[in-house]
């Protein structure tokens, strides 16, 4: 209550943002550290059969996956779609029919009923014959029980993937009953994990797991240039106005660059998520803030790190090292290092339409031939391959 109370004062607000930052700048550095002192665990010859077994499993239609969501706008922006692509899909929903793993109630309530209906799901899908060869999750320790994965790889001989977007700042989570709750507790149940953070793959496989390397993607029929539509926005953002990102906003306002921001807090309030293509293929500028949570220089990817540059239009974000070796900075897309920067570089991008529209073009070639989920996914399944010990 204390803690409520005191957030509606902007002071208040102010220095919990900047203890909340410190504090997960510090915990990343820990982590850092920790795991610069171990060494990285050879694959174990039980975890290459199970590899082996679902890479000789037939594709398309045969392939049965299923999936475990979270936010249900944002799987089905692209990922589940190429999922779809890849397979035969079916994915978890609640009791009541609902997407995903965030249910309403209280945390162990919440952890008790997903695990309960994960594995009544799978139990009625063997019931109908249909059994997994691949289980794929975006899911934490707090969402799902970590051992409940185990249970249903050695009943059902499941492949069992998590997708870890967050490892710089959850990975650990935080600590319940004496146990951590993010993604580390799954490690031991889990077959492998697939991080958007490259030096977490060190993480897991210094823990005794498996890991590779798997930025966020995007789709290039439902992300693209849409020609016969006019540019109508001179800068668009998409994304909870909190601290940085509302700094960055009202300076490029005050230095007299149109901005139409959407999401909660913003004026233009939350937009649908199938209006998001349309408004990114309608703005000369596609702004990215690519910092977590509360911090000003602590960075991950984001979605629109690929959905931006996959629409055509000239994508504008922090200069993010992990961007480097995804991107031709400069000229597939372009950065800042800090709100003077982005407003220099807005304002004089704005004046030059030829550059704007060389940097959208480039970044849609980029971005269709790397950066799609379907490249993801079958770079995916080249790896496991690789490192099952399958030859050619």
């Amino acid at each position: 209550m204390i803690k409520a109370w005191l957030k509606q004062f902007d002071a208040a607000r102010e220095i919990n943002s900047r203890l909340k930052a410190r504090q997960a700048v510090s915990r990343y550095r820990r982590t850092v550290a920790h795991y610069s002192a171990l060494d990285e665990a050879p694959i174990s010859d039980a975890w290459r059969a199970r590899a082996q077994v679902l890479s000789r499993s037939p594709k398309g239609r045969d392939l049965r996956i299923f999936f475990v969501g979270t936010d249900e706008q944002q799987d089905k922006s692209g990922f589940l779609q190429a999922l779809e692509r890849l397979g035969d899909v079916r994915c978890f929903v609640r009791e009541d029919g609902s997407w995903g793993q965030n249910d309403p109630a209280p945390y162990q309530q919440r952890r008790e009923r997903n695990t309960l209906r994960l594995e009544q799901l799978f139990a009625d899908n063997a019931s109908e014959g249909w059994v997994p060869q691949l289980l794929i999750a975006q899911t934490w320790g707090c969402l799902i029980e970590p051992a409940c994965f185990s249970r249903l790889r050695d009943r059902y001989g499941v492949f069992v993937v998590n997708i870890a977007m967050d490892d710089r700042h959850q990975y650990w989570g935080s600590k319940v009953a004496g146990m951590w709750d993010g993604t580390y507790p799954l490690i031991p149940h889990i077959d492998l994990t697939l991080t958007a953070a490259p030096e977490a793959v060190g993480w897991y496989r210094k823990e005794g797991g498996v890991a590779l390397y798997f930025p966020e993607a995007s789709d290039p029929e439902i992300f693209h240039p849409m020609p016969d539509l006019p540019k109508i926005h001179d800068v668009s953002f998409v994304g909870v106005r909190y601290g940085i990102r509302e700094r960055i906003v009202n300076a490029l306002r005050q230095a007299g660059v149109s901005v139409s921001a959407y999401g909660t807090g913003w004026e233009g309030g939350r937009i649908a998520n199938e209006n998001v293509p349309k408004l990114f293929a309608q703005s000369k500028i596609v702004l990215g803030v690519g910092t977590i949570g509360h911090c000003d220089d602590f960075f991950a990817l984001k979605l629109r790190d690929f959905d931006a540059p996959m629409s055509g239009s000239c994508y504008l974000t922090h200069d993010n090292s992990d961007l480097h070796h995804l991107y031709d900075v400069g000229t597939e897309i372009a950065t800042y290092t800090c709100v003077d920067d982005c407003v220099e570089k807005a304002r004089s991008m704005l004046s030059d339409k030829v550059r704007i529209n060389l940097i959208g073009e480039a970044a849609r070639r980029r971005a269709c031939r790397d950066h799609s989920w379907d490249r993801r996914l079958s770079d995916l399944l080249s790896s496991l391959e690789t490192l099952s010990g399958i030859q050619g």
